[in-house]
């Protein structure tokens, strides 16, 4: 986005958002400045987020008249839609420096308020918001840290952890992207709880404990821009309870990770098991009565009247066919029991290599679509996809009477998604569903509730005639990582 124009408020000069609010609008009446918002928000954002925004203005409408007073509607609704937006944006990794700016001065002028003011009213509104739980940790952390920069609060600034040998940086942001050793005595001395001055004497550096439990577990460190250095600490005091249960929920996620990977290795052992078992055991079987067949087959046919031989024959060697798929099918359930390289090797190879041998085992015209790096799935999120993509393109080969079927991943940095589509002959869903289960045959519905197991969604739209959907949507989570 670009901006045009100067706004004199309290912090100085900063630039204005094109026509907000040096030019005044011809225009009058109720909800006119939040539509100019939308407007500002509007202009240069991508395809995908233009319909976020939308649906944040119709919100906004809400609130607009939950006040019942035009005048005071306008503005705490422009404060509302203008932190939302901010949210959504930085969610989808649209947000800069100059829509925070932007939004600021816009804020000022829809509130009456002094832009220091304007700028405060808006971070307390974003870092308040509840959407920044909803997202993976680092992105929640990410955009508030940017916050302090958009707002000219901060020249950099960036966030410590304690380890078992010390702590870490996780985050940096600004023009300090590698923390000095300053920086870094700084968040060493906040953690521990010791004095910033007596450390640092008249340093322009500022710091905020994290709290958990009233006991310091993160520290956020920054270098003063262009406000003073109460106005400073108010921002940081701030962040840091804003952070404090975005790190929290970090945490447990990491924690619920860490026993996700227990649970999958012992599941991986169990299933590998009954792989091994199936190959040393029914398996087997098959092969010894397969070879049984061919020996009876040699031992009666000099029995068999000659006018019956053919026929005879052609039985043997149906048999022997319907023997030999057998073999197939518990050698391919054998192989997808192996859960190993679903974990181990990159995601999109796996799939690829499932698609083709899809594709080559029935002659259906398969592709698959991946935007965006899904590898950084959990080991169960990860092997969801793959035996949702498994099932449902057995459906495809044995029900769907389909000539094509897409696959399409999508890793956003929120969510990912998966949606396949065959051109087959359809079927209505409730019903279908409703057979399989009674048939024992459960594995759409096992489909559904792994996905729901791992917090996803799941749909599945169909109709007879066609074409069958199924999409679901798991959340992403990227764990804080060292800079």
């Amino acid at each position: 986005m670009t901006e045009a124009g100067t706004h004199i408020g309290s912090g100085g000069p900063v630039p204005l958002p094109r026509s907000l609010p040096s030019e005044r609008p011809a225009y009058r009446g109720p909800e006119a400045r939040l539509e100019r918002l939308h407007a500002y928000f509007l202009e240069g954002c991508t395809d995908q987020i233009r319909p976020v925004l939308e649906s944040v203005l119709s919100d906004a409408r809400r609130v607009h008249a939950g006040y019942a007073d035009d005048e005071v509607g306008d503005g705490l609704a422009s404060v509302w839609y203008a932190a939302t937006a901010i949210v959504e944006l930085g969610a989808a990794l649209e947000l800069d420096e100059a829509d925070v700016r932007g939004a600021g001065a816009a804020i000022a002028e829809a509130c009456a308020l002094p832009l220091s003011a304007a700028r405060y009213v808006l971070f307390r509104e974003v870092v308040g918001s509840p959407r920044l739980l909803e997202l993976p940790p680092l992105v929640a952390i990410e955009l508030q840290l940017g916050l302090l920069l958009g707002l000219d609060v901060l020249a950099d600034v960036s966030l410590w952890t304690r380890t078992s040998s010390g702590i870490d940086c996780i985050v940096a942001r600004g023009a300090d992207v590698r923390p000095s050793r300053r920086v870094r005595a700084e968040a060493k001395a906040t953690l521990r709880g010791r004095s910033r001055l007596s450390l640092l004497g008249g340093s322009q550096l500022r710091a905020a404990p994290v709290l958990r439990f009233g006991e310091a577990f993160a520290a956020v460190v920054g270098r003063i821009g262009s406000v003073e250095q109460s106005v400073a600490d108010a921002y940081l005091s701030e962040t840091a309870a804003a952070l404090s249960p975005v790190i929290e929920r970090e945490r447990l996620l990491e924690h619920s990770a860490s026993r996700e990977r227990t649970l999958i290795a012992s599941a991986e052992r169990r299933l590998m098991r009954l792989g091994f078992d199936l190959h040393d055991g029914p398996i087997q079987d098959v092969l010894a009565l397969a070879g049984d067949v061919q020996l009876l087959q040699k031992q009666v046919y000099p029995f068999i009247l000659e006018d019956y031989r053919d026929q005879a024959h052609g039985r043997f060697d149906d048999l022997s066919a319907r023997l030999v798929e057998l073999d197939r099918q518990l050698r391919e359930i054998a192989h997808s029991l192996e859960t190993k390289s679903v974990i181990s090797r990159p995601l999109g190879e796996i799939l690829h290599r499932e698609i083709d041998n899809f594709a080559e085992r029935t002659g259906i015209q398969a592709e698959l679509e991946i935007r965006g790096d899904p590898d950084s799935l959990s080991s169960a999120q990860r092997i969801t996809v793959f035996r949702a993509i498994q099932e449902t393109l057995a459906n495809v080969r044995e029900h769907a009477g389909a000539t094509h079927v897409t696959v399409r991943v999508r890793a956003r940095r929120s969510a990912i998604e998966l949606q396949i589509v065959d051109d087959g002959i359809g079927f209505e869903v409730e019903r279908a569903l409703a057979k399989a289960a009674q048939r024992g045959r459960l594995g759409l519905v096992g489909i559904g509730e792994r996905v729901h197991m791992v917090g996803g969604t799941f749909e599945l739209e169909s109709q007879p005639g066609g074409p069958t959907t199924l999409k679901l949507t798991l959340p992403r989570w990227e764990p804080l990582s060292s800079n």
